[in-house]
Order: C-alpha cells, then sequence, then structure tokens
C-alpha cells in the first residue's frame, strides 16, 4: 500500500459535529498542522457551496482536510477526482460534474466545498471539505431530493463498509494532491477532462445575477468552464446540465 505523503495527521472522529468544514476553519485559526482530518457520522449544519445547506445523515462520510498547500489552483476539481476515482473502484460509474461535485448519471454522489484564509499574499491554509452519501438510502433523502441524489449502496445493491470507502478515497486523495504538487492542475487536467461529464453538454449558468445559456467545451487550464464561444467562467453560483433537446 502506497504511504500518504500529504494525508499523515490525526483523524479526529466525532459522532456529530455542526459542521466539519467550520470546526476545521476554527482548529487552522489555531495552528493545526496540514494533513488533520476531521470528521463526523452526522452534521447538523452540513454546508455546500455559497451557503446551500448539505443533508448530511448517518450513513455517509462527512470530512474536512486541512491543508498548507504550496499550489492551491483547481483544490476541489482535485479532490472531486479523488472521490470519483475512488467510486470507480467500487464499480459506480462516477463522473465529476464542473466545479465540484460528483455524479452517477444525472444523481449527485458527492460534493466538495473548499474554503482558505490568506494572510497577506499567501495562503495560510486550504480547508477540502468532502461529503459522499455512502450508505443512505432512499428514504434517507429529502423527498425533494429523491430524485436528484444517490448514494454508493443505492448503486451497487448493498451497504458498504464506511471505513473502507473512507481509507480508498483518503488514499486517492493523497495520490491526487501529491501529483497537484509536482505538476499544480495542468498534471492532473487530461484526466479531469477525461472525467467530467460537464463537457459537451448544454449548460445553464447562473453568475452575477444573470443567466447564460451555452455548451461546455472543455475545462480550460486554469480551471475555468470553457464554453463553446470560446469564453471561461470561473466563479458562478451555479452550473445546471440540461437535457438535450
Amino acid at each position: 500500500m502506497r504511504q500518504r505523503r500529504h494525508l499523515q495527521g490525526p483523524v479526529e472522529h466525532h459522532q456529530r459535529l455542526d459542521s466539519t468544514n467550520t470546526q476545521a476553519l476554527r482548529r487552522a485559526c489555531e495552528g493545526a498542522p496540514a494533513g488533520l482530518v476531521l470528521r463526523a457520522d452526522r452534521q447538523d449544519g452540513g454546508r455546500g457551496q455559497h451557503q446551500r445547506s448539505w443533508h448530511s445523515p448517518s450513513g455517509g462520510l462527512w470530512f474536512t482536510v486541512v491543508l498548507r498547500p504550496a499550489r492551491v489552483d483547481g483544490l476541489s476539481l482535485a479532490a472531486g477526482l479523488a472521490c470519483a476515482r475512488a467510486a470507480r473502484a467500487l464499480g459506480v460509474p462516477a463522473s465529476l460534474r464542473w466545479p465540484n461535485d460528483v455524479h452517477v448519471g444525472e444523481r449527485k454522489l458527492a460534493g466538495v466545498l473548499t474554503e482558505s484564509r490568506l494572510l497577506g499574499n499567501r495562503v495560510d491554509f486550504v480547508l477540502l471539505g468532502i461529503g459522499l452519501n455512502v450508505n443512505l438510502q432512499r428514504e434517507d433523502f429529502p423527498k425533494d431530493l429523491r430524485d436528484q441524489a444517490t448514494s454508493l449502496a443505492l448503486e451497487v445493491g448493498k451497504p458498504l463498509d464506511v471505513e473502507e470507502v473512507f481509507e480508498r478515497v483518503l488514499d486517492e486523495l493523497d495520490e491526487v494532491l501529491e501529483r497537484h504538487l509536482q505538476a499544480g492542475l495542468p498534471g492532473l487536467l487530461p484526466e479531469i477532462r477525461q472525467s467530467c461529464s460537464t463537457l459537451g453538454r448544454r449548460v445553464r449558468i447562473l453568475a452575477g445575477g444573470g443567466t447564460l445559456l451555452a455548451r461546455a467545451r472543455s475545462v480550460a487550464d486554469d480551471g475555468s468552464l470553457e464554453l463553446e464561444d470560446g469564453t471561461r467562467h470561473y466563479c458562478v453560483e451555479r452550473v445546471e446540465v440540461l437535457p438535450e433537446a
């Protein structure tokens, strides 16, 4: 088994937290070392992008990694790639959804929330928050999410060992972090592009109070989403993949 380089820090496992990212933020501000992992069996205030709530009952993997990286470009995509890899290793045909989700078909399997703090012109730390639906059943999701979400157990037809899934995700995450350290986002882009089910699809982008309908062409070298007209979009409120007409 490959020795982990970036995730050698302790894993703090809690039965219940408000949010692993919230607690990791406090710990990182207090000087927590790189590689610290905060994990909860359930979250009462799980957060996604743009302060959207993240349903986090028992039966999933909810954890945050504290990083103090030399490179920060594209870490959300890197973490999403690690989750997709782990799912595929378990026989689940997972794909990336730009910029920070993992899907199986049209259903969401996992999400990544990245937060950071600057000290002057340098990054003090980055928090990688990961939520992965492992053993959740359809009735565990809110009614309005049951047609939009899935879990590893639903896809493979049986419950999985959450600890084994956790170790697999950490192994994959450590490996992509090493490649990211060595070559930055460009070193991961070929695999990210191959894994990204957003590309080639019609999308609706919500950004800056406006809506844009277009077809996604590629993930650009800086991690932004490149559309067919050549424009690139990085900081957006939401991206929806649309069915073909």
